[in-house]
């Protein structure tokens, strides 16, 4: 509702994203001073309310029939100011804490406040310099994937549980360590180093759980059955290996000196604050920071500012793309050569991290295993006598049991537990809509609807002016319209063949 105020009275103001779709921060130059929006989202990934409960418990988050917010109701009035007092009270705090625990100050981002106090625990010897942006870097960031999600059948299933991997991230990076030192490029497998590699692969044909993931043309993430050719680290390429893969050829590489272990302190130290302030809001901010870190040495260097037209010469319009039909916004790339990036770490942590929930699975048996997510596996009761069970980071605790359990496709799933709660997830629903009905209908039919009221973001704001929420009917992902799996007739999953 302010971007038409700024351009109608010809304010100085830049917003700035971090990626295509997303707006972190707003600045606005005036006589008096600059003025900096930021999106509390950025510092604060969570909801409101847990904020509240975390660090103001006096003042809880209110609760009103949201879809019908009339601003001239006293106390749909009173709800919303009670949403800035959160931030107001909450915040503040949350950056005391991490001033006394951490010794930083808070950034734009959790990640690169996190940075901060991974940085505040070196030895001055040991300051990890970035990587220069060239076409090493290029190479390297075609290896960083993300979490595995996969199931393996669509029938309903009795006597399950479900099993969470303790601080995945965190684990991996202490025990795995990170490469470091220079990047010798090769074009043959090089045995006992830390590698990155372009090759050829063939994965089995009845290949249940994939391993090695890809990219399609797009550059999207993948998984395959068959022949294909992907950019992967050498951990996986042995494991692969070890469980059907054939490594056809290896096209080109590079490969590292040596492996550094530079998080171990600062981890210990996140373990060290959440055990003693077990349940308290320190815990909180112990599990952000060291979750937060990893994905900093990944984040992309391009850069975009939307800039209102009406501040820039003729001159400085040239080279910017316009970003909204009238002319009010364009907008400017730019690549930050000074940003604190390792892209390889980010690549190996994240492959360590499938590589522990994959050896989980293995060690099972993956037709125990009916579907997993990033950092979680659901099984057959009474399968989990290769989990390494227990509370300590990298090992699995259980956290749900199942009288009745379907999946149904990547990120949508629903069952009874034990005690008779009907719980599940459902990518495409609003989470906060839905019921135990829901639930039901989910597991009985393999789908379900609702409504949700749906108000465009920023960005689409900016292209398309200010419009009233529209109440959508939304309906959960069906595993038909999957990138990487296929369902089978007799209700098995299997991994999608890799096109010729």
């Amino acid at each position: 509702y302010m971007m038409q105020y700024i351009v109608d009275q010809k304010l100085d103001c830049e917003i700035c994203m971090r990626t295509d779709n997303d707006v972190y921060e707003i600045r606005i130059n005036t006589d008096r001073g600059k003025v900096i929006m930021r999106d509390s989202y950025a510092i604060w990934n969570s909801p409101l309310e847990k904020l509240a409960t975390s660090f103001c418990p006096e003042i809880p988050k209110l609760k009103i029939d949201i879809e019908n917010f009339d601003p001239h109701n006293p106390e749909h009035i009173e709800y919303a100011k009670r949403d800035v007092q959160i931030l107001l009270i909450g915040l503040p705090r949350l950056f005391a804490m991490l001033g006394e625990h951490f010794g930083v100050s808070p950034n734009a981002t959790f990640a690169s406040t996190s940075l901060k106090g991974w940085q505040k625990t070196l030895p001055k010897e040991k300051i990890y310099d970035a990587s220069k942006f060239d076409e090493k870097e290029i190479f390297v960031r075609q290896a960083y994937y993300g979490g595995l999600v996969f199931l393996t059948n669509t029938r309903k299933q009795s006597n399950c549980r479900t099993y969470d991997l303790n601080s995945s991230y965190p684990a991996s990076m202490m025990e795995f360590g990170v490469p470091y030192g220079r990047a010798a490029e090769s074009t043959d497998y090089v045995d006992g180093k830390m590698g990155i590699y372009h090759c050829r692969v063939k994965a089995p044909d009845d290949l249940i759980v994939p391993i090695i993931p890809a990219r399609d043309k797009r550059g999207a993430m993948r998984w395959y059955r068959g022949e294909f050719d992907t950019v992967c680290t050498n951990r996986e390429l042995v494991f692969a290996a070890k469980h059907g893969y054939e490594i056809i050829d290896i096209y080109s590489g590079l490969v590292y000196e040596s492996v550094e272990f530079p998080f171990n302190d600062y981890i210990q130290h996140c373990r060290d604050i959440r055990n003693k302030y077990k349940g308290g809001p320190e815990e909180i901010l112990a599990k952000f920071m060291q979750n937060s870190l990893y994905g900093k040495f990944g984040s992309r260097r391009e850069r975009r500012r939307i800039i209102a037209a009406h501040t820039l010469s003729e001159s400085e319009l040239i080279g910017l793309i316009p970003y909204d039909d009238s002319g009010n916004w364009y907008v400017e790339k730019e690549i930050d050569d000074e940003m604190r990036c390792k892209p390889e770490w980010a690549v190996f942590i994240t492959a360590h991290s499938r590589l522990r929930l994959l050896r989980a699975v293995y060690s099972i048996g993956p037709e125990n295993v009916y579907y997993g997510d990033t950092d979680s596996i659901t099984i057959r009761a009474g399968s989990e006598g290769n989990l390494n069970i227990g509370d300590e980071y990298g090992q699995w605790k259980l956290e749900k049991e199942w009288k009745e359990f379907r999946a149904i496709a990547p990120k949508v799933y629903s069952g009874i537990l034990q005690d008779g709660t009907r719980k599940g997830a459902a990518k495409g629903l609003p989470r906060k809509n839905l019921t135990p009905d829901h639930w039901r209908e989910l597991l009985d039919d393999g789908a379900t609807s609702a409504q949700a009221l749906s108000l465009a973001s920023l960005r689409v704001t900016l292209k398309s002016g200010v419009k009233p929420a529209q109440m959508l009917l939304r309906h959960s992902s069906e595993l038909s319209k999957s990138a990487n799996f296929d369902a089978l007739s007799n209700g098995d999953v299997r991994v999608k063949m890799a096109s010729s």
